[in-house]
């Protein structure tokens, strides 16, 4: 049985880079998953052609000083739109093979199968890749892949077998040869909530028993690791357009995936109480090796200050015993070994608590 933690419901804190709402407020569990489905599963949707053009000619579409074209989600390999070998769009980027072509984050094989089947044409998880990169992933799961374990590292349009510079590591996707697949670091919060969007909206088509415990932890993770930004906010409006007014719900509200699948982790809206037990907010936030913040008390008392992952399981104790009263005291949290991913530190008196979310960066 997973430890329980109480979460501070600070949105403002900085989960996401962007501004965040709450949808359905008070939901959880298999009642905040029907609720989802029953409003964000979107009712009409394109032809399989017409995705494939949307995607690269709309969704996709950028500009990199020069001629507009496309660029792999997974690699960042960037293709221009160059009228060859035809003018369709999907068809100029795929550049007979040597391009870009529709990745399905959610394997198609791992859905109910044939184009009429909704889940197959639903932009939210539809992306362009590399084809080689594209045929590589398959349909392996996602997960965290140990740099030793990693097989084959992807970037631009290159691929090489040694593990690549530091300074650069986080720009490489990985693959685990015939077991799993990890996206570059600044897209795998996408990739997470495209997954968790499949399967909240299509559980009727997709397989659930590929979308395993194990998957859906690292997915977690990756969420709060690399939060929505503008790009990805404006490319869901420009999905939902195409697909009945619906965007994808965990773009808009970074709780959901913590409330719909992880309801055990209970909530509570929770105000520092500023005249016993005042706790700031992390810096910086996120964090790479290292954050700090203060805690300053009204009166000296004996404190305890604990880190938990997302999941209630005690990381780590900062401080355990008396401090003095009306002086911040810095703590300084070495995050260097701690996996990417969400984290909740709470300082307990006597008499009041804090809590505050830090966010491990990958």
């Amino acid at each position: 049985m997973r430890c329980l933690v109480l979460i501070s419901l600070l949105v403002a804190a900085g989960v996401s880079a962007q501004t965040q709402q709450i949808i359905f407020l008070g939901e959880s569990g298999d009642a905040l998953l029907q609720l989802l489905e029953d409003n964000y599963r979107p009712e009409t949707l394109l032809s399989e052609s017409a995705t494939k053009d949307v995607i690269m000619d709309e969704i996709y579409r950028e500009n990199d000083g020069g001629p507009d074209g496309v660029f792999g989600v997974y690699t960042r390999e960037f293709v221009p739109f160059d009228g060859l070998p035809s003018p369709d769009p999907n068809q100029d980027i795929f550049n007979n093979g040597n391009g870009l072509n529709q990745e399905h984050i959610w394997p198609r094989s791992q859905l109910g199968g044939g184009t009429a089947v909704p889940s197959e044409r639903d932009m939210h998880h539809l992306v362009p890749t590399g084809v080689e990169i594209n045929a590589d992933r398959g349909s392996f799961p996602f997960a965290e892949i140990d740099d030793i374990l990693t097989t084959t590292w992807y970037r631009f349009d290159q691929e090489q077998s040694t593990i690549p510079d530091a300074s650069i590591i986080d720009e490489f996707s990985e693959l685990r040869a015939n077991t799993s697949f990890e996206p570059r670091e600044d897209f795998s919060g996408n990739v997470a909530r495209a997954m968790f969007y499949v399967a909240t909206m299509y559980p009727d088509e997709a397989n659930m028993a590929f979308f395993t415990a194990a998957q859906q932890r690292a997915l977690y993770e990756w969420h709060y690791a690399d939060p929505v930004d503008a790009t990805e906010q404006a490319r869901t409006q420009l999905i939902a357009a195409h697909q009945s007014d619906k965007p994808n719900p965990f773009t808009l509200d970074s709780t959901l995936i913590r409330r719909a699948y992880y309801p055990e982790i209970v909530t509570d809206i929770e105000v520092p109480a500023a005249t016993q037990l005042l706790l700031s907010l992390p810096t910086p936030q996120p964090f790479r090796t290292e954050t700090s913040f203060t805690l300053t008390l009204r009166e000296a008392s004996s404190v305890k200050v604990d880190v938990f992952d997302a999941l209630g399981r005690l990381v780590t104790t900062l401080h355990n015993g008396t401090l003095a009263g009306n002086t911040p005291i810095r703590i300084t949290l070495d995050g260097s070994s701690l996996s990417p991913g969400l984290y909740i530190v709470r300082a307990v008196t006597g008499r009041s608590g804090a809590t505050r979310r830090l966010i491990r960066a990958r």
